[in-house]
């Protein structure tokens, strides 16, 4: 596991940005539908697939996997350990995501609210700049005190564990 950073509230500002590239193997949408239950056909099957986007090169990654690997991203590296998600409303899908295809995800901070909270922009592009998707979130940073303890307990580990 990549090590964790940690951004509380009072170190972001509007207009800051995360940029992350992703792929999804099939092994990870077999993993993925299998413990939520999606038995989707257009996620196992390519013809199924080729039905319903007659273009598509391959199945398509789920929506709500590439959802969760963002949402993990809040967690890990921007804002970082501690945050929490409280919304992830995806405005629209424009494109299919492929098995092995490798997206550009940008975070960018759209507005800082008291107590913490943050509203982010989400866009995800494949390696061409050409757009698939975006989404809005909103998140709450850690405060001072959980840094802190961030820094003087896990700051420097390379592994953390649950």
């Amino acid at each position: 596991m990549p090590k964790t950073r940690c951004l509380t509230a009072s170190m972001l500002e509007v207009g800051m940005h995360f940029d992350a590239r992703l792929s999804f193997s099939r092994e990870q949408v077999d993993q993925y539908c299998l413990l939520v239950g999606d038995h989707n056909a257009i996620h196992r099957d390519l013809d199924a697939a080729r039905m319903r986007f007659p273009d598509s090169a391959d199945i398509i990654v789920p929506g709500g996997l590439i959802q969760t690997t963002i949402s993990a991203l809040f967690g890990t590296s921007f804002p970082g350990d501690g945050c929490l998600g409280l919304t992830f409303c995806p405005e629209r899908f424009r494109r299919p995501v492929y098995p092995g295809q490798e997206i550009d995800v940008t975070l960018t901070i759209a507005r800082v609210l008291r107590g913490g909270m943050i509203d982010m922009d989400i866009v995800l592009t494949d390696i061409d700049g050409q757009l698939l998707a975006n989404a809005k979130s909103r998140v709450v940073a850690p405060d001072d005190a959980y840094y802190a303890w961030w820094h003087e307990t896990i700051d420097g580990v390379d592994e953390v564990g649950c």
